[in-house]
């Protein structure tokens, strides 16, 4: 066998191995995906849920029947409440 040849078959059997490496990655990869993704959507939307209530802050107290001039209610803002006037 010539030194070429040797050579060539080095280079063809390193490809092969790169390829059989990345091909192994990949589907660990699309494993944990397929385990985790379920749980990750999960959390999101649970840490969603309880962060939005914070932000957003208390419903809007107009339209309970009650005039409160204390909280921002009067005649200008909440009319249904407490009259136009």
């Amino acid at each position: 066998m010539s030194m070429s040849t040797m050579i060539k078959n080095r280079r063809a059997q390193t490809a092969i191995e790169y390829l059989l490496l990345l091909m192994s990655v990949a589907a660990i990869t699309l494993v944990g995906f397929r385990t985790y993704l379920n749980r990750v959507n999960e959390t999101a939307n649970l840490y969603y849920n309880r962060a939005v209530p914070g932000i957003v802050g208390p419903p809007n107290r107009c339209g309970d029947g009650v005039c409160r001039p204390e909280p921002f209610e009067n005649c200008e803002k909440c009319p249904v409440d407490c009259g136009v006037c």
